[in-house]
């Protein structure tokens, strides 16, 4: 029986299937199509058989097909086998890891951003904490000018200064001071912030945007800026250290608004820093909590 039927390949080796390493509806289409082609002529040509799911190598095995339609058959099976189905198959098991390896990064980010979540936790929780102590240090040194004397301390000033102690102490921890900004006669402190904010992609809400002390020649004075929370101010002094990197920004750095006391403690720090890194210059050293820690070198 000899069947009288269009080339199965027509298309398919047009498109170039296979050879490009792509993997396309399009392709799956013209594959798809030339098997059903094949298969229904193959299913109409046996023997016995009405289906495709049918079909056996006896039901085949007859002399009404030529060896030509075999032949056809035979390299047609051949070419979607090992020119299309091999290749598309093998770049779909590549795709198939490359998914996996998407999996396990977005894991390893999500791990990160639950560290990162935690670390702001204990900021918040470390920051409640010096409210706290300041309110029961004052409240206890209010007590004790009660068993001094009671006329004394029956007056409301040792309350209102632990309340004032502690609004000053939750008001300046939302302030930023900016040191080594160039001052001219007519500036806007607030535009010469949100310029250096921007340089380490930082868009947060200001306020308040002064410069600090007199005016004296030959002195640049401080800038004190606010934003709206402490987190605000945890994320802008994370990214401060990266102001170095600018050659215009060298000189400029970021700090707490810090107290009298706590400024004095920290310039303790500073010059034992110093210290320590001209004695043991082979480690770094750094200032972490209030204490000098010992970090290795990367």
């Amino acid at each position: 029986m000899q069947i009288n039927s269009p080339s199965y390949l027509t298309g398919i080796e047009r498109s170039g299937i296979g050879k490009d390493g792509v993997f396309c509806g399009d392709y799956v289409s013209l594959v798809r199509n030339s098997t059903s082609r094949l298969v229904g002529d193959m299913t109409r040509s046996a023997l016995g058989v009405h289906v495709s799911s049918q079909l056996t190598a006896e039901s085949l095995n007859h002399g009404k097909l030529t060896k030509g339609q075999l032949s056809e058959w035979l390299y047609t099976a051949f070419y979607l086998l090992d020119r299309c189905c091999l290749p598309l198959m093998g770049l779909a098991a590549k795709q198939t890891t490359q998914i996996e390896q998407l999996k396990s990064e977005k894991i390893r980010d999500q791990e990160k951003i639950i560290q990162l979540q935690n670390q702001l936790i204990e900021k918040k929780e470390e920051e409640i904490k010096v409210v706290k102590d300041t309110v029961v240090s004052e409240l206890k040194s209010y007590s004790s000018v009660v068993q001094e004397s009671c006329s004394a301390a029956l007056a409301p000033q040792k309350i209102v200064s632990a309340v004032k102690q502690v609004n000053q102490d939750v008001d300046r921890s939302r302030n930023i001071i900016v040191f080594g900004v160039d001052e001219d006669q007519n500036e806007k402190p607030e535009q010469k912030v949100l310029a250096i904010l921007d340089k380490i992609e930082e868009k947060p809400q200001i306020s308040g945007c002064v410069r600090l002390g007199q005016i004296k020649p030959g002195v640049v004075r401080p800038l004190r800026f606010r934003v709206r929370s402490q987190d605000n101010v945890y994320q802008i002094l994370r990214k401060a250290s990266t102001l170095r990197n600018f050659e215009d920004l060298k000189k400029v750095f970021l700090s707490p608004d810090r107290t009298v006391e706590e400024r004095v403690s920290r310039k303790k720090l500073v010059i034992e820093l110093r210290e320590k890194r001209g004695a043991d210059p082979n480690h770094n050293y750094v200032i972490r909590k209030g204490e000098i820690v010992r970090v290795d070198k990367t």
